[in-house]
């Protein structure tokens, strides 16, 4: 079993959104993003929650105790019966880059908010929420409920982390309206730039943002060429990928990135520093199958 020392004292990461089963062509593997940035965060000794939900079937059962195995809480996983676990067909390219296909209509398309998810969130220190949780009405309410509960100091992680079919301009915009740090791609940067009217440079994109916006910072990641970090009122700064020995795929990189990132944040580092401690956790990632490191 994974160990579980007392993280009480440590700052609460509560992380809204999918978990689901990655369909690899290795075999099956647990993943979504903010399952991921749960999962790894906890790895490094944060104190995370993940708020999303499975079918009673047995694939939902296996993530359970998957989950329970690594120590992660499974309070605010809620099991729905008549309902799937969430599953996406996972292609890796020569490059070791994933395409996905994802199947709709499943658990995490049904979270609600109890109240004891509630009252979990109004003592969050940080909160992680993505796009792709949003696709479904009950979810999307959930996660508005969420963001109106959460306390005013609370980091506010979006991660926009884009997958088809898109997510509507209105979604994007409001959730970059409760938003303190965006992070994404450069893939993703001229699409958002796009459907929401922004300069297309990542200079120009980021300081039309902070205008827009009460977003602070803008995490730009771009593989092998590290993160660039845009904060309101400064210069940007480049940090450089963590080395990475052998590559066995990219799955869940830019997840280890954010659950590095939130937890040393946390723990009162700055974003520069943070931001290394994302990228060394992202090149251990990398250097196994999946998007969970071993036990």
């Amino acid at each position: 079993m994974g160990s579980n020392p007392d993280r009480s004292h440590n700052p609460l990461l509560l992380v809204f959104g999918e978990i689901l089963w990655d369909l690899l062509p290795a075999g099956a593997q647990p993943g979504g993003a903010p399952a991921n940035v749960a999962v790894l965060a906890h790895a490094i000794g944060a104190n995370s929650f993940l708020a999303s939900a499975v079918g009673g079937d047995a694939c939902g059962l296996d993530m359970l105790a998957r989950l329970r195995e690594r120590g992660v809480p499974t309070t605010h996983v809620q099991q729905l019966d008549g309902i799937p676990t969430g599953a996406v067909d996972v292609t890796i390219t020569e490059g070791g880059i994933p395409s996905y296909q994802i199947l709709e209509n499943v658990a995490w398309d049904h979270i609600a908010c109890p109240p004891a998810l509630a009252q979990t969130a109004a003592r969050a220190g940080a909160f992680y929420f993505g796009s792709l949780a949003q696709r479904s009405a009950q979810s999307r309410d959930t996660l508005k409920k969420l963001l109106q509960t959460i306390p005013a100091r609370c980091l506010r992680f979006f991660d926009v982390n884009l997958r088809k079919p898109w997510p509507a301009a209105d979604a994007l915009d409001a959730s970059l309206a409760h938003a303190d740090i965006l992070k994404l791609n450069h893939e993703e940067l001229p699409l958002l730039a796009n459907w929401l009217a922004l300069p297309c440079d990542e200079r120009g994109f980021a300081d039309a943002l902070f205008a827009r916006y009460p977003i602070r910072t803008v995490l730009l990641t771009k593989g092998p060429l590290g993160a660039d970090i845009f904060d309101k009122g400064g210069e940007p700064a480049r940090v450089p990928a963590s080395r990475v020995e052998k590559i066995a795929d990219t799955v869940g990189a830019g997840d280890a990135f954010s659950a590095g990132f939130i937890d040393a944040r946390l723990r009162g580092l700055s974003n520069a520093d943070a931001a290394k401690r994302g990228s060394d956790l992202a090149a251990r990632v990398c250097a196994t199958a999946g998007a969970w490191l071993p036990l």
